[in-house]
């Protein structure tokens, strides 16, 4: 059976998609946990961008010629006209979808392609005729939907896409044989109307399930033929059941048959695709903020009129310096307190062993200067005499710079003898300080500007083709980097202006501007590691997981594969008899919350039946993963990382990676080595000192979230416990058991330790129950103790809160605001 992409197409066209709207809206809506939002409106696009981002994928994968999105009509179809109860166990509509349809509707009219719904059927009914009549006429079609109900139109010219969150596969006949154990697409209906189907309220056979239906309709051929020939039909029950239900049976059937004579015609000529006008389409995505989405549409820019959308070459004119006279006269044109936007352009995303290719500055709205210095070919100045020429001007702090992500542009320079200063604006910041989502340049072009802006990948391609800027030509590479400064200088006193409105200005000057040297420095310093140490630390672990996983084998009896989800289920589930996990497409889940939830139970005692070799077993999964991880992550990764000029490792330190203004980490991510196990613990023991006669010095507040609470809230007994330099944990445990501090039991402060930290993020008592083995009523009457002896919090909680639902935010000491 097929992957999605993966089976062979026919080489001739046209090529016809057909869409199941409704189908694809649903299961966009319900894969999507966490909602989109419109972040001007609230609305929630969560069914919009799902759709979208299928559709997007299949036009790359399929390269479709013509296409044609179906929906379902409002009001009754044929179907319910027939049986009442149709559909009848659905729910109603979520109350935000049908404003969604509507986008998708729209986002139809802007790609130029027809939306069909017929009175009185059901979408499938119009994909099975359009289906029937392009295989009449020769067609190649691909019928793109979540249901396998479709699989019954499936013929050799016509394959059904199944894509959804539990599966993706490209059905064609064969394929359907094997899902079917040998029966073909004209089976299906006969399945379904056996089996019944619970989202459609078709009552089906009581009793017969998928294997019983397959076995009975491989033997008879279709449900006329199973009751032409009921006496032969076993098992008994299931015989019994299809006397007392044909009629039921029967009815099932028509439900469940998709009509092919939908009043309604496949002229090719209307769905003709690549037809939209770009601009408009392009507007579109900007209104509902999708702008990750833009680089996705077919076609580049040369899809209808883009004027609309202009290219960064149309609205920036750049020079090249590629003489003297030119350099000189850029250095003069910058040597101002005016400043200027500057970016650079280099062989690769890692900052530390990037080279430089070019520097690209502007202080003018619609010009600026492209300097190459690495290109393969074309004429440019040497690096050497550029960067002499520039650093007056770089490392002059009373001429203020302003760039886009300036961490990476002053790594460069830096790494190229220039020292940067008088930093004054960086717009990936000011943008994230404002609450934007898209903060790539490029997004922030469209959104803010209007203006869609060449990718990258225009220029250096992608995936194994792909090659570096310094093998881009200067005249293309040129535009490409000047728009990036011209529009870095452009969005600077709209972004300015906008953090000015929200009070957040002083954030910039402030905090992050002097943060983004202060991490630079970080960066280039890097952090020395014992690479001996990791090496001997990975071949011991080597040894262990053998060890781990031999163990394992003898228990169980067998070997298996520990990294497949699918030989773990049937170990855990069917030979051990554990307590089955949630569902999952390949058995029950194996991920780690559900394995160490089964260790609770195990330990708990709770667990009945199980085979006794499962606790073994289970340990020793756990194990393995635990060892696995920490090998593969960080000792075996980090050697790998090593610098070969520095000899150390050199993080990136993301000041965009949260909405609190925490400092992110990553390649690698030196922040989230485990310090609670002793393998953690062993690793971070690789990190040392830089030279010899050096120490690392660690360094942590004393409970600083609980001080900033105290502050905050201004509760009178918080306040008065660290004034008195009390253990916190233990003060609680006293005032909320109402005992003296040296009564204090351990578990008492346990529980108190959890309480401080939780409570306040919104603990419940069934998380309290979880954590500290509290019953749900004593963790509730616990809460309720510690908000009395601490009313101050709950007052701070409830303000804020009610703070946030008026505002839309709230915000931090500094007045950095988090957007709900």
């Amino acid at each position: 059976m097929a992957e999605s992409g993966t089976m062979p197409m026919l080489e001739k066209e046209p090529r016809l998609l057909l869409v199941d709207g409704h189908a694809l809206v649903f299961i966009a809506h319900n894969a999507i946990k966490q909602p989109l939002t419109i972040r001007s409106t609230g609305e929630i696009v969560t069914a919009v961008f799902g759709f979208l981002n299928v559709f997007f994928r299949v036009l790359n994968e399929y390269s479709p010629t013509h296409i044609a999105f179906t929906f379902d009509p409002p009001g009754p179809t044929f179907r319910h006209e027939r049986y009442a109860d149709y559909k009848g166990t659905r729910p109603d509509m979520p109350a935000e979808l049908p404003a969604q349809i509507e986008k998708i509707r729209r986002l139809a009219d802007a790609f130029r392609i027809p939306v069909y719904e017929v009175p009185g059927f059901e979408a499938d009914d119009v994909l099975g005729t359009f289906a029937k009549q392009a295989q009449e006429q020769g067609i190649e079609t691909i019928v793109l939907t979540v249901d396998t109900d479709i699989l019954q139109i499936v013929s050799p010219q016509v394959r059904v896409l199944i894509d959804s969150s539990f599966q993706k596969k490209l059905y064609d006949e064969q394929a359907v044989r094997e899902r079917y154990e040998g029966l073909g697409p004209s089976a299906v209906p006969d399945i379904k109307a056996l089996v019944g189907d619970t989202s459609d309220n078709i009552p089906g056979v009581p009793g017969i399930g998928n294997k019983t239906a397959i076995k009975l309709v491989s033997e008879f051929g279709s449900i006329e033929g199973i009751l032409e020939h009921i006496d032969e039909v076993t098992p008994p029950r299931a015989q019994q059941n299809l006397r007392d239900n044909r009629d039921q049976a029967i009815e099932s059937k028509v439900l469940t048959t998709i009509v092919r004579n939908v009043p309604v015609e496949l002229k090719l000529d209307d769905l003709e695709f690549m037809r939209f006008d770009r601009a408009e389409v392009v507007e579109l995505l900007r209104e509902f903020e999708f702008h990750s989405m833009v680089n996705r549409l077919p076609g580049g820019g040369d899809v209808g009129d883009s004027s609309g959308a202009a290219s960064p070459e149309a609205a920036t004119d750049v020079t090249v310096v590629d003489t003297d006279a030119k350099l000189a006269s850029l250095v003069k044109a910058v040597s101002n307190k005016a400043g200027f936007a500057f970016d650079t352009e280099t062989t690769s995303i890692v900052a530390m062993t990037a080279g430089l290719v070019g520097i690209s500055i502007a202080n003018t709205e619609d010009k600026a200067w492209y300097i190459p210095v690495g290109h393969k070919s074309g004429t440019q100045l040497s690096p050497n005499t550029v960067l002499d020429a520039l650093r007056p001007v770089f490392e002059d702090e009373n001429i203020p710079k302003v760039a886009h992500n300036a961490n990476y542009d002053i790594t460069i320079l830096a790494n190229h003898g220039i020292a940067v200063a008088g930093l004054a604006f960086d717009t990936m910041l000011a943008s994230h300080l404002a609450g934007r989502k898209a903060i790539g340049l490029k997004a922030m072009a469209l959104d803010v500007l209007g203006h869609e802006m060449t990718p990258i990948s225009d220029l250096i391609g992608t995936g194994r083709k792909q090659i570096t800027m310094a093998e881009v030509p200067i005249e293309k590479a040129a535009p490409y980097a000047g728009a990036d400064a011209d529009f870095t200088w452009r969005l600077y006193p709209i972004v300015k202006k906008e953090l000015e409105e929200k009070g957040l200005t002083h954030l910039i000057p402030e905090v992050e501007m002097p943060l983004v040297h202060v991490l630079v420095r970080m960066q280039r310093n890097g952090i020395a590691i014992d690479s001996n140490r990791l090496n001997k630390m990975s071949s011991d672990l080597g040894e262990q997981l053998a060890e781990v996983q031999n163990s394992m084998f003898q228990t169980v009896g067998h070997e298996f594969n520990i990294g497949s989800p699918q030989q773990l289920s049937d170990i855990l589930f069917k030979e051990l008899r554990l307590p089955p996990t949630k569902r999952t497409k390949g058995g029950h889940s194996t991920d780690a919350s559900s394995l160490d939830f089964l260790k609770e139970q195990l330990d708990a005692g709770t667990v009945e039946d199980a085979d006794p070799k499962a606790y073994d077993v289970l340990n020793g999964i756990l194990e393995y993963r635990q060892i696995s991880k920490i090998k593969s992550t960080y000792v075996d990764a980090l050697p790998g990382l090593v610098n070969a000029k520095t000899g150390r490792i050199h993080t990136s330190y993301n000041q965009t990676g949260s909405a609190t203004g925490r400092v992110s980490s990553n390649d690698p991510n030196v922040q989230n080595i485990p310090v609670r196990t002793e393998l953690g613990r062993e690793v971070r023991k690789a990190f040392i000192p830089g030279k010899d006669g050096w120490t690392l010095f660690g360094a942590d507040y004393s409970q600083i979230e609980l001080r900033i609470l105290a502050h905050m809230s201004q509760d009178p007994g918080l306040l008065e416990a660290f004034r008195s330099g009390e253990d916190i944990h233990s003060a609680t445990a006293s005032t909320v058991n109402n005992v003296p501090l040296d009564e204090v039991t351990p578990d008492m402060r346990r529980i108190a330790k959890i309480m401080n930290f939780g409570v306040v993020y919104g603990l419940s008592a069934f998380g309290i129950q979880q954590q500290t083995g509290l019953k749900a009523d004593e963790g509730r009457a616990f809460i309720e103790t510690y908000f009395g002896k601490y009313p101050g919090i709950r007052d701070y909680i409830e303000k804020t809160k009610a703070q946030a639902a008026q505002d839309g935010y709230v915000q931090t000491l500094l007045g950095r605001r988090r957007y709900i």
